[in-house]
């Protein structure tokens, strides 16, 4: 095991590592990824989502607002996961021992408020099986991306337990965190798919899609992070940490996504979106992402496949 793992006491929350003296991103850094974690694009959506909400889409503003809740899970995460944050990051919260900075609610209302809201609004236009994987894997890119240029600067980092956590490549991101944000984005699109049709113009019942986005992140953390925040946390080598925690993950998230598939896919359904699209469609504004999903209704199938 690492020597400075656990020297660091937190009472009543076990051991941490101490602040790494790498930790020291500049004022512009900081504020730079404020804007791109999140707060900028939510910045833009606000509006949207008020013009939403009086023409009688309401689920958009209920999402964000289920994102922001679902940012209290924060240092929850950051214990399991081995995540630490520089010290001069303006907080917002504290919990479980640990600063949680500003930039985490924005962070929060667009991954997990609006990203769930558009894999709603995919599942709605009816998706087969090949698109609902294609979706993951867009989703997930979108956190790698969007995680990076954080790690780089030292707004945070991942420590490993002896070494490098799974999947990091040498970019100081572990790419487990790909599948796993992918997999509580996609469970809280699916509760949404069946739960906002059976309240809908049901008054203050539509206040029940709020705690969605929270329950679905716990939902796919529980499909495929259990195993990776085992091995992470357990004494044993970095090379079984890689395998049975990273490989437990994957083996997690493709159980998952068939279970879902099995649920919410059109059997016999010929797709047209791609992966590429998927993943242009992530850096679009709201209102270009419904229509280019939209549009591709019109579109003729690229590939024939099923969902059973």
């Amino acid at each position: 095991m690492n020597e400075a793992y656990g020297t660091h006491p937190q009472p009543g929350y076990g051991t941490l590592l101490p602040n790494a003296p790498n930790l020291h991103p500049s004022n512009f850094e900081m504020w730079f990824f404020l804007a791109w974690a999140g707060a900028l694009v939510v910045v833009v959506a606000l509006p949207w989502a008020i013009i939403q909400f009086r023409k009688g889409n309401r689920m958009p503003a209920l999402c964000l607002a289920g994102g922001l809740m679902c940012s209290i899970q924060e240092p929850m995460w950051d214990h399991l996961g081995h995540l630490r944050w520089a010290t001069a990051l303006p907080d917002a919260f504290h919990n479980f021992g640990l600063d949680v900075p500003v930039l985490i609610p924005p962070c929060y209302m667009l991954f997990f408020g609006l990203e769930v809201y558009f894999i709603y609004t995919l599942l709605n236009m009816g998706l087969a099986r090949r698109e609902l994987f294609l979706l993951f894997i867009a989703c997930g890119l979108t956190d790698a991306i969007m995680e990076t240029p954080g790690l780089l600067m030292g707004i945070y980092e991942y420590y490993g337990n002896g070494g490098p956590q799974p999947f990091d490549f040498g970019n100081k991101f572990p790419f487990y965190w790909s599948i796993v944000n992918s997999a509580g984005f996609m469970a809280g699109g699916v509760m949404c798919h069946y739960i906002y049709p059976k309240i809908k113009d049901q008054g203050w019942k539509q206040l029940l899609i709020i705690p969605v986005p929270p329950v679905g992140m716990m939902i796919g953390y529980s499909f495929t992070a259990w195993p990776v925040f085992l091995a992470i946390n357990a004494n044993m080598s970095v090379e079984l940490q890689w395998i049975l925690g990273g490989g437990g993950c994957i083996l997690g998230a493709v159980g998952m996504l068939y279970l879902v598939a099995e649920l919410v896919c059109v059997k016999d359904k010929e797709t047209s979106l791609t992966f590429w699209g998927l993943a242009k469609a992530r850096f679009m504004l709201p209102d270009q992402r419904e229509k280019f999903y939209a549009g591709q209704k019109d579109k003729p199938a690229v590939v024939a496949t099923s969902a059973k």
